[in-house]
C-alpha cells in the first residue's frame, strides 16, 4: 500500500494506481475461490486484501485532488467513507451461509463484478478528466474555478 501509493504521489497519477491494485485483487479472487490447495488460497486472500486496501488512500487522494473547495471536499470525503461502510454491509450479505456448499461462489462473483466496476469507473473518470484538461488547456472550459481568479490553473489529476 505504501509503495504503490508513494509512486502515485510522486508521479501524480492516481487512476493507474487504482487500476493496478484492482488487477491484483482480480488475480487473487479466482485463486481464493477455485484453487484446491488451501495454502495457495490463503495467498489469494493476501492478494485480495492487498489490492483492495491499497486502493483506499488512492481513491481518497483522487477525489480529494479533483474537488476544489473545503466544504465540497469534506462532504465528498464523508460520502466516500459512508459508501465504503455500505459496501462493507453489502459484502457481509453476499457471502451467505447457504452458499457454503458451493464455495461461496455468488459472493465471489459479486466481488469480481465490483472489482470490474471499479476498473470501468476509473477508466471513465480518467478519460473524462483527460478530455476536460485538454479543453481547459485550449481555453474552452474553466475547471472548478472561482469567479475572482484571473487565470484558472486548476487541472484534474488522472
Amino acid at each position: 500500500m505504501f509503495g504503490i501509493n508513494y509512486l502515485g504521489d510522486k508521479f501524480k497519477y492516481r487512476g493507474p494506481v487504482i487500476v493496478i491494485n484492482m488487477i491484483i485483487c482480480l488475480i487473487g479472487l479466482p485463486i481464493l475461490g477455485w484453487h484446491t490447495n488451501p495454502y495457495v488460497r490463503y495467498f489469494g486472500a493476501f492478494l485480495i486484501c492487498g489490492g483492495a486496501n491499497a486502493n483506499l488512500p488512492s481513491a481518497l487522494a483522487l477525489q480529494g485532488n479533483n474537488i476544489r473547495g473545503q466544504w465540497k471536499r469534506a462532504f465528498c470525503s464523508a460520502m466516500f467513507v459512508g459508501l465504503a461502510g455500505i459496501g462493507g454491509i453489502a459484502g457481509s450479505l453476499v457471502f451467505r451461509a447457504q452458499d457454503a456448499a458451493t464455495g461461496y461462489k455468488p459472493g465471489l462473483y459479486a466481488c469480481i463484478t465490483a472489482a470490474l466496476l471499479v476498473l470501468l469507473l476509473t477508466a471513465i473518470c480518467d478519460f473524462s478528466y483527460y478530455r476536460d484538461n485538454q479543453a481547459a488547456d485550449r481555453g474552452e472550459k474553466h475547471l472548478e474555478c472561482d469567479e475572482d481568479e484571473p487565470q484558472p490553473s486548476f487541472r484534474y489529476t488522472l
